[in-house]
């Protein structure tokens, strides 16, 4: 299932696996809201379909400040807790940053860890 708006700058696509959801998130900038927007939809969708494992793979090249990582981190356990996720960057250049905000959201009860590779992701996500 793919989710299209022309009023947003990013992409959502949905696939449902028997052990966990899959969700690739695509555009081209990024910034506090729009991580907040697509992670705020992430999270309805997980809550409607029930699951407790999500594998988000991000493909947006430009990142996200240390100080809007820090914010966005820090959210979301308002909308995680008790769904683990397992986050691939496309981007290796944000490794640093997203390592950042593992740490964050982990600090904050996320059960959550940021992975270079969508395989990696999804063996440590099958074992939670």
């Amino acid at each position: 299932m793919s989710t299209r708006s022309e009023a947003r700058p990013y992409r959502l696509t949905f696939q449902r696996f028997p052990e966990y959801l899959h969700v690739r998130v695509e555009g081209e900038s990024d910034s506090y809201e729009l991580s907040m927007a697509y992670w705020g939809e992430i999270a309805a969708e997980c809550t409607r379909l029930g699951t407790e494992r999500v594998l988000v793979e991000e493909d947006i090249p430009a990142a996200v400040s240390y100080s809007d990582m820090y914010r966005i981190a820090a959210e979301l356990p308002e909308h995680f807790l008790g769904i683990a996720i397992a986050f691939v960057d496309r981007h290796a250049d944000q490794a640093e940053l997203n390592s950042f905000g593992e740490l964050v959201a982990q600090n904050r009860g996320v059960s959550g860890r940021y992975f270079n590779n969508p395989g990696d992701a999804e063996a440590w996500l099958l074992a939670q």
